[in-house]
């Protein structure tokens, strides 16, 4: 035996010509409305042109600030190599003022402009213009 239930059988009586199908009555139609106009669809195209622009506007963005840091970074080496020339001038002219300040080179041009040494020492009022003490 199986599980299903079992069917019951009609009766059938014979002689008789088998029964169709009722057929539905007509229906009756309802009354004309109108239809309301159907939602529209929202289309992707402003969106998509949204995220188009954002995407290419922060590239735009990066691209600016990398060049931007490109040339800042080419202006600090300029100006490092020219912070290392004036270090360098400087400590030339640093040289050139000590060696001309020295007593030999001191001596060597004043006999060139024609002095003599001086043969005693005395001191001067410069508020007076007078000698005060001669050395001997």
């Amino acid at each position: 035996m199986s599980a299903a239930p079992l069917r019951q059988q009609r009766p059938t009586t014979r002689g008789t010509a088998p029964r169709s199908a009722p057929t539905p009555a007509p229906r009756r139609r309802n009354h004309l409305r109108a239809v309301t106009a159907p939602d529209q669809v929202r289309s992707m195209v402003p969106f998509a042109w949204l995220c188009v622009s954002i995407v290419l506007g922060s590239l735009a963005a990066v691209l600016l600030l990398n060049t931007t840091m490109a040339s800042g970074a080419y202006e600090r080496r300029d100006l490092k190599i020219e912070i290392a020339g004036l270090h360098q001038e400087r400590a030339t002219l640093v040289t050139q003022l000590e060696s001309n300040s020295s007593p030999q080179f001191l001596a060597q041009a004043a006999a060139d402009m024609g002095m003599v040494p001086a043969e005693t020492l005395g001191f001067m009022s410069l508020k007076d213009s007078i000698v005060l003490e001669s050395g001997g």
